[in-house]
């Protein structure tokens, strides 16, 4: 190559250098008008601006002395540039933070929750826009004393409260929501993080709270203690046995036995058998040919015997057993002192007592025990927390006035909306606990009905079925409320207008109507069961009949009011009716006045009654517009 064509090159490089610098300037001073102004941000904003300046100027220089000057000083202004714009965007210090030797902070129980387990989650993935240099919202979430301050849209959260916690509101949101949190493109929080969080912040967000002082089986404390030893086991990923065979793996796995491979790049395999009705011995004593390689095994429910725990004393690598609610003993148990590298062992619903200690003093790795509704009492429990400090024993509530509440019973039928003939299906997660109801709207205690079989209820009583649920040794759980709608007449389709404004709910308002999901979210924008409108987007919808159209006495408009909203939204109804579709009249007319609400008295959820007149009609429209400056969320039109 001549040194003219060299020439070219080099003064084109320089020419689309020149170009792209300026025009990059030119667009970050566009984007830091969108942000707050901060100390990092001034800095990173005139240093581009500067090396925009000089990397234009080496255009027009011809010495090649000062050219190179200029070329050298525009390059070191590249690298803080960079550091700062790093700092904006990961927090600061991104960049050199590698290079500086951080102190491990060992966690253990007495580290509080905040410190050990909070924190860093936020840290990781919250900070980055949160920072002293980039407040964010005029959010600084660097301590805890600035994220109770709060931020330019509040508090950060409610103490107490997951509803109305801005921080779990906003990470609970679509991911292509503007108010989401961490935005779109950013490491998103895992489930296991939100729920962390939201545990924490339920049980009062204290600063200083840690796990030891928390009571036992408590909720925040058993998933504070997952993360816990989850970081304890990464010290010791490794293991020294080679993998098992494909082919015999995969000749375990049936219906009734699960064998799974805890990862890709690791040999240690995770066993679950099932059913209770179904078991026999083989389903364990055929693990035979990857005993080596099985580190997690749970038996919970089954009739496994003494014969059965000694085959369990061969898998020497076992390092979790869970034996829950199985009739086993302590004596039963004997064959597990062989296993050496068990870390945790569930015994909660067997008949062990205290001579369990001569069994746990042998295994050298064991951090945790269950072991509660066993026949240990809590005399001898407090003995082995103290003969064994370092285990960290889940033993439920043993005394009666520290008892644990049970949680509600839970609607197993598939919704609220229900027809005649339809029956109501309840359960729990607990086996062997009792649930009460009442159908008169008073409230259930243990000598209301018995829920046995699937309950038929009468919908023209329009009352709620209330239910609680008792267990011996436990405290009773909250009473649950179910209400239940009549699903009325369905029409044959219907045809929307607008499906809604798109940025504000998660499918299609014409499902939405009559998808039989009544209230189904207390935060209304981020869910699929309400449609959003407004004024200039109203609701209207057209239901179709079937030429022998049932004869509708009244229908039923029911609409939600979101969380910041203060007014009522609904303007007004409009009821069209008609046997042709373009011969439709106006029948109803309902107008609500613009004033202020108060949710706590009368609710965040609505419906509007249109009585019809008496007639026959195939096609009903219904028109619903919000005042000018509110948004209606739609969730559900019901034809009786």
């Amino acid at each position: 190559m001549d040194s003219n064509s060299f020439e070219k090159i080099n003064r084109f490089l320089v020419l689309f250098t020149a170009f792209t610098t300026v025009l990059a300037c030119i667009m970050g001073l566009f984007l830091s008008m969108e942000g707050d102004a901060t100390n990092l941000m001034t800095l990173h904003k005139w240093i581009g601006v500067a090396i925009s300046f000089f990397i234009y100027g080496l255009v027009f220089i011809k010495k090649e002395r000062v050219f190179k000057t200029v070329l050298y000083i525009g390059f070191i202004g590249v690298i803080f540039a960079g550091h700062y714009g790093a700092g904006l965007t990961h927090g600061t210090n991104f960049i050199t933070e590698p290079l500086k030797k951080v102190k491990v902070v060992e966690i253990t129980q007495e580290t509080p929750i905040f410190l050990g387990f909070v924190k860093p989650i936020l840290d990781a993935k919250c900070v980055g826009c949160h920072n002293p240099e980039k407040q964010k919202g005029e959010l600084d979430m660097t301590s805890f004393n600035t994220m109770v301050s709060g931020g330019k849209h509040g508090a950060l959260w409610t103490a107490g409260s997951t509803e109305e916690s801005a921080l779990l509101r906003r990470v609970h949101l679509p991911l292509e929501h503007k108010e989401h949190m961490p935005p779109e493109g950013k490491k998103q929080l895992t489930k296991e993080e939100i729920r962390l969080l939201s545990l924490w912040i339920k049980n009062g967000a204290n600063e200083n709270i840690s796990l030891v002082q928390l009571p036992e089986n408590d909720t925040l404390g058993l998933e504070v203690s997952k993360h816990l030893e989850r970081k304890t086991q990464k010290k010791t990923l490794a293991y020294n046995f080679d993998f098992a065979r494909k082919k015999d793996v995969d000749a375990l796995k049936n219906p009734y036995r699960t064998v799974i491979q805890k990862s890709p790049s690791s040999p240690a395999i995770e066993v679950v058998i099932h059913g209770k009705q179904t078991y026999a011995p083989e389903l364990l004593t055929d693990l035979s040919k990857i005993k080596k390689q099985i580190v997690s095994l749970n038996l919970s429910f089954l009739p496994i015997d003494k014969g059965s725990m000694e085959f369990i004393g061969t898998m020497t690598n076992l390092e979790e057993l869970i034996l829950n609610f199985t009739d086993l003993k302590t004596e039963d148990l004997e064959s597990l002192k062989t296993c050496s590298n068990l870390r945790t062992l569930s015994l909660s619903g067997t008949q062990v007592d205290s001579n369990i200690s001569d069994i746990i003093k042998v295994l050298p790795k064991l951090s945790r025990a269950f072991i509660w509704n066993t026949t240990i009492n809590e005399e001898e429990i407090k003995v082995l927390k103290t003969t064994f400090p370092e285990i960290y024993f889940e033993t439920g509530f043993q005394d009666s006035e520290n008892k644990l509440t049970l949680t509600p019973p839970r609607l197993l039928s598939k919704s609220t909306v229900i027809s005649k003939d339809d029956y109501i299906v309840l359960g729990h997660k607990m086996p062997e606990v009792e649930i009460r109801y009442t159908t008169d709207g008073t409230e259930p205690n243990d000598s209301s009905l018995l829920y046995k079989n699937p309950i038929k209820i009468d919908l023209k009583s329009k009352l709620p079925i209330k239910t609680i649920a008792l267990k011996k040794n436990w405290l009773p759980s909250p009473v649950k409320t179910y209400k239940f709608f009549d699903k009325g007449y369905l029409p044959e389709k219907f045809e929307l207008v607008y499906q809604g404004i798109q940025s504000e709910f998660i499918g299609e308002a014409g499902i939405i109507l009559t998808d039989n999901n009544i209230g189904n979210s207390n935060d209304i924008r981020s869910s699929a069961y309400w449609a959003t409108f407004n004024k200039q987007k109203p609701l209207n919808a057209t239901a179709y009949f079937e030429e022998s159209s049932p004869k509708i006495k009244e229908i039923v408009f029911s609409y939600g009011i979101n969380y910041w909203q203060k007014k009522e939204p609904l303007e007004s109804l409009e009821v069209w009716a008609g046997y042709h579709k373009d011969s439709l009249k106006l029948i109803k007319q309902v107008k609500r006045t613009y004033r202020k609400i108060n949710k706590e008295k009368e609710g965040s959820y609505r419906s509007v009654v249109v009585k019809i007149p008496k007639a026959e009609y195939r096609f009903y429209k219904i028109i619903a517009i919000p005042f000018k400056k509110e948004k209606l969320y739609v969730d559900q039109l019901f034809f009786y």
